[in-house]
């Protein structure tokens, strides 16, 4: 599955910074999520979105997972899963 991360939010919050990532996938399927991370001099803006990224990395897995059977057609005859046509 594709999904193309937008930082959504990268605020300054005295000492920590927000950070939001709206992760859309292939069929426009979006998930935002906002992370907290501590601002440390020499950090990199890039940094900072990569720290958010890998804090928010089991939510987006779990939401992927969550939609990747959304349109799919299940045949109860053999159990499985296609897709729709």
């Amino acid at each position: 599955m594709s999904i193309t991360f937008t930082v959504d939010k990268f605020i300054n919050d005295s000492t920590e910074k927000l950070v939001g990532l709206r992760c859309v996938d292939a069929s426009n399927n979006v998930f935002i999520v906002d992370k907290r991370i501590d601002i440390v001099d020499g950090t990199t803006d890039a940094q900072y979105v990569q720290q958010a990224y890998t804090a928010a990395k089991a939510e987006i897995d779990e939401w992927a997972a969550g939609i990747s059977v959304q349109g799919m057609v299940f045949n109860p005859d053999s159990n499985s899963l296609s897709e729709a046509p």
